[in-house]
């Protein structure tokens, strides 16, 4: 009834994973994305860091006919974390109050990549001694109007954060 469109829900994802400057070689992480209204539950993918510490994930692009019905609206939940079955004291001493250790968490809106959230995920450089927060990337070219997508991190662009400052002043 509804001709399925290609869904661009996470793109590809190139990354390194250190402690203190130090790199984590062999630990896995795991890559998780729901598409609201689609799926009923996350879908993973997982990788393990290599002796470097970098780590990628292709990009995932789902086919479905959901953008097509009336009302719709494409929202995808993003995830990327260290695999809970991951021991050892530096990622025990990283977990958060739910015992997990994020690296990137947030909800991504529309059919296709949003260069905000790609640009930051093709340069994911995590070091587990950062505390988390949540960035605020303001995207002023939205086709509805100005929207604020929340990312929450261990991960730092500093540069790409300046940019950010800039655009609230």
């Amino acid at each position: 009834m509804f001709k399925k469109v290609d869904v661009e829900v996470f793109p590809e994802v190139i990354g390194s994973l250190t402690h203190e400057g130090k790199p984590l070689a062999g630990i896995k992480l795991k890559r998780g994305y729901q598409y609201s209204g689609v799926m009923e539950e996350k879908e993973w993918d997982y990788t393990t860091t290599d002796a470097d510490g970098k780590f990628s994930f292709p990009e995932i692009i789902y086919s479905t006919a959901h953008p097509n019905k009336p009302f719709a609206e494409t929202r995808v939940s993003q995830t990327i974390k260290v695999d809970e079955n991951e021991e050892s004291d530096i990622i025990e001493a990283a977990k958060d109050e739910y015992s997990e250790v994020i690296l990137w968490a947030s909800i991504s809106r529309g059919e296709k990549h949003i260069s905000y959230l790609s640009e930051r995920l093709a340069k994911l450089d995590c070091d587990l001694s950062n505390e988390a927060i949540r960035n605020e990337i303001i995207d002023e070219g939205f086709p509805s109007g100005v929207v604020r997508y929340k990312v929450f991190s261990i991960c730092r662009w500093p540069e790409l954060e300046r940019l950010e400052v800039q655009k609230r002043v």
